[in-house]
């Protein structure tokens, strides 16, 4: 490409804004609360958000986040607790001295060890008031209300709208106080909604919870005081106009990751270059580096390490890929149901999760489990994103134990990728609320 044709579609790609009708451009900058190993930074980025500050208390999901951005302005917090009101003024002068009068968006999804289904696997006599962890959602809004960003994003996982405090509780009563809670940031809009991760082109289901407030003046058009309150009963972001419709067509698995199939992994412990071409399109996306090079075979792989199943777990995988993921009854267990990946998906579309657990799942080729470059693209991370950290860990490791009140856990890479919000997601989420800090896009009452 030449350097003038580069130029222009730099030119066309970014957007101008208007200052007292003068056409000007800004870099866009956000704060990500929460932040795990990166998946909703990484696709807001690539919507054209610049995170000035992340906070991460785990070490290890943080030392992935700082690995995949090294040289960028990027301030770390551990414990968001220490991230006190003094210490964001302090960064708001600092950041209005480089130019940055205003935050854009401050996003974060508080974690989720209490609402989750993985969570509820673990049988912790503990209320879910009682775990530290499920009122973080407090301090995001002591965040956003210190800071006063333009635009706000929550995200948590489903189980969140039928949680209870305690078992005596009201089903939903946690997601109430969630909401009675960010209602208190009144200079805000606020809408929610349970997005598919699948309706966004994501191959899986992924449901989530995405709440967005809106500063009242970014939406000058709207008459104070017009709208339906927000409610458990008012699922409209979409609607609203706060979040984009549905759009993309996820991929099967196999278009996924056939081309990462290597004949002589049982030979291996990695697979360390590509054994194939890219196949199709969402390979060729996953395969290009963050500056623009597309990743033939033969040029390393990272992540592409298997597991070493005991002969034993080979045939029982055999055996499930060959007969439509029947489990031989001598292979049955208790502890959970494992699934051959699908090589097709169902009219409903992906009806897999990416979750903390990838033993949850066989390979539908090759008798083995995922491996983590595998797990990523699942998520839509591209191949040249590294992960920090052991690979894996024990259960009970991961869990910790709330009971005793062992809350720190380990955050191992398969782990960091099943908390991540899906790279796609994030970026068409983000991409939508560009447009409308760039006054693109209007909302509607």
């Amino acid at each position: 490409m030449s350097k003038k044709k580069k130029t222009q579609i730099l030119e066309e790609d970014a957007t101008p804004y208007r200052v007292n009708g003068a056409p000007t451009k800004r870099k866009l900058h956000c704060i990500d609360l929460f932040a795990g190993c990166g998946g909703l930074s990484l696709g807001l980025e690539k919507a054209g958000f610049q995170p000035l500050l992340f906070s991460e208390i785990n070490p290890q999901a943080a030392e992935t986040y700082i690995a995949n951005r090294t040289g960028l302005d990027i301030i770390p917090v551990g414990d968001v607790y220490n991230l006190t009101d003094l210490d964001l003024g302090i960064l708001k002068t600092y950041w209005r001295y480089k130019g940055i009068e205003d935050i854009d968006l401050v996003c974060g999804g508080p974690p989720c060890q209490g609402y989750s289904g993985i969570g509820h696997r673990r049988t912790f006599k503990l209320d879910k008031q009682d775990i530290p962890s499920n009122h973080l959602f407090q301090e995001m809004v002591r965040v956003i209300r210190c800071v006063k960003p333009k635009i706000f994003v929550f995200e948590n996982v489903r189980g969140l709208l039928n949680a209870r405090w305690t078992p005596e509780g009201q089903s939903g009563e946690i997601f109430k106080a969630v909401l009675e809670e960010f209602k208190t940031l009144t200079d805000y809009r606020i809408r929610w909604e349970l997005l598919h991760a699948k309706s966004y082109g994501v191959p899986q289901n992924r449901p989530r919870v995405i709440m967005v407030g809106i500063r009242e003046d970014i939406l000058p058009h709207w008459v104070q005081g017009s709208l339906l309150e927000v409610s458990f009963d008012a699922p409209s972001a979409i609607e609203s106009g706060f979040l984009p419709e549905p759009s993309g067509t996820p991929p099967t698995l196999v278009e996924l990751l056939s081309d990462l199939e290597d004949p002589r992994y049982l030979s291996r412990t990695a697979t360390t270059e590509y054994p194939n071409e890219a196949k199709n399109g969402i390979q060729r996306s996953l395969r290009t580096t963050s500056d623009g090079h597309l990743m033939h075979k033969g040029d390393p792989l990272t992540e592409q390490e298997y597991s070493n199943h005991a002969d034993y777990i080979r045939e029982k995988y055999a055996h499930m890929i060959a007969n439509n993921g029947e489990i031989p009854k001598e292979f049955k267990t208790k502890k959970f149901a494992q699934r051959v990946f699908p090589r097709e998906w169902n009219e409903g579309g992906p009806n897999i999760t990416a979750t903390s657990l990838p033993e949850d799942y066989v390979h539908y080729n090759q008798p083995r489990g995922p491996t983590v470059r595998e797990w990523a693209r699942i998520q839509t991370f591209p191949d040249w994103y590294q992960f920090k950290g052991p690979r894996t860990t024990g259960g009970r490791r991961r869990a910790g134990d709330p009971s005793i009140g062992i809350w720190d856990r380990d955050v191992p890479r398969y782990t960091q990728i099943g908390n991540a919000v899906p790279v796609m997601l994030a970026e068409k989420i983000g991409t939508h609320l560009a447009k409308i800090l760039r006054g693109e896009l209007s909302c509607k009452p």
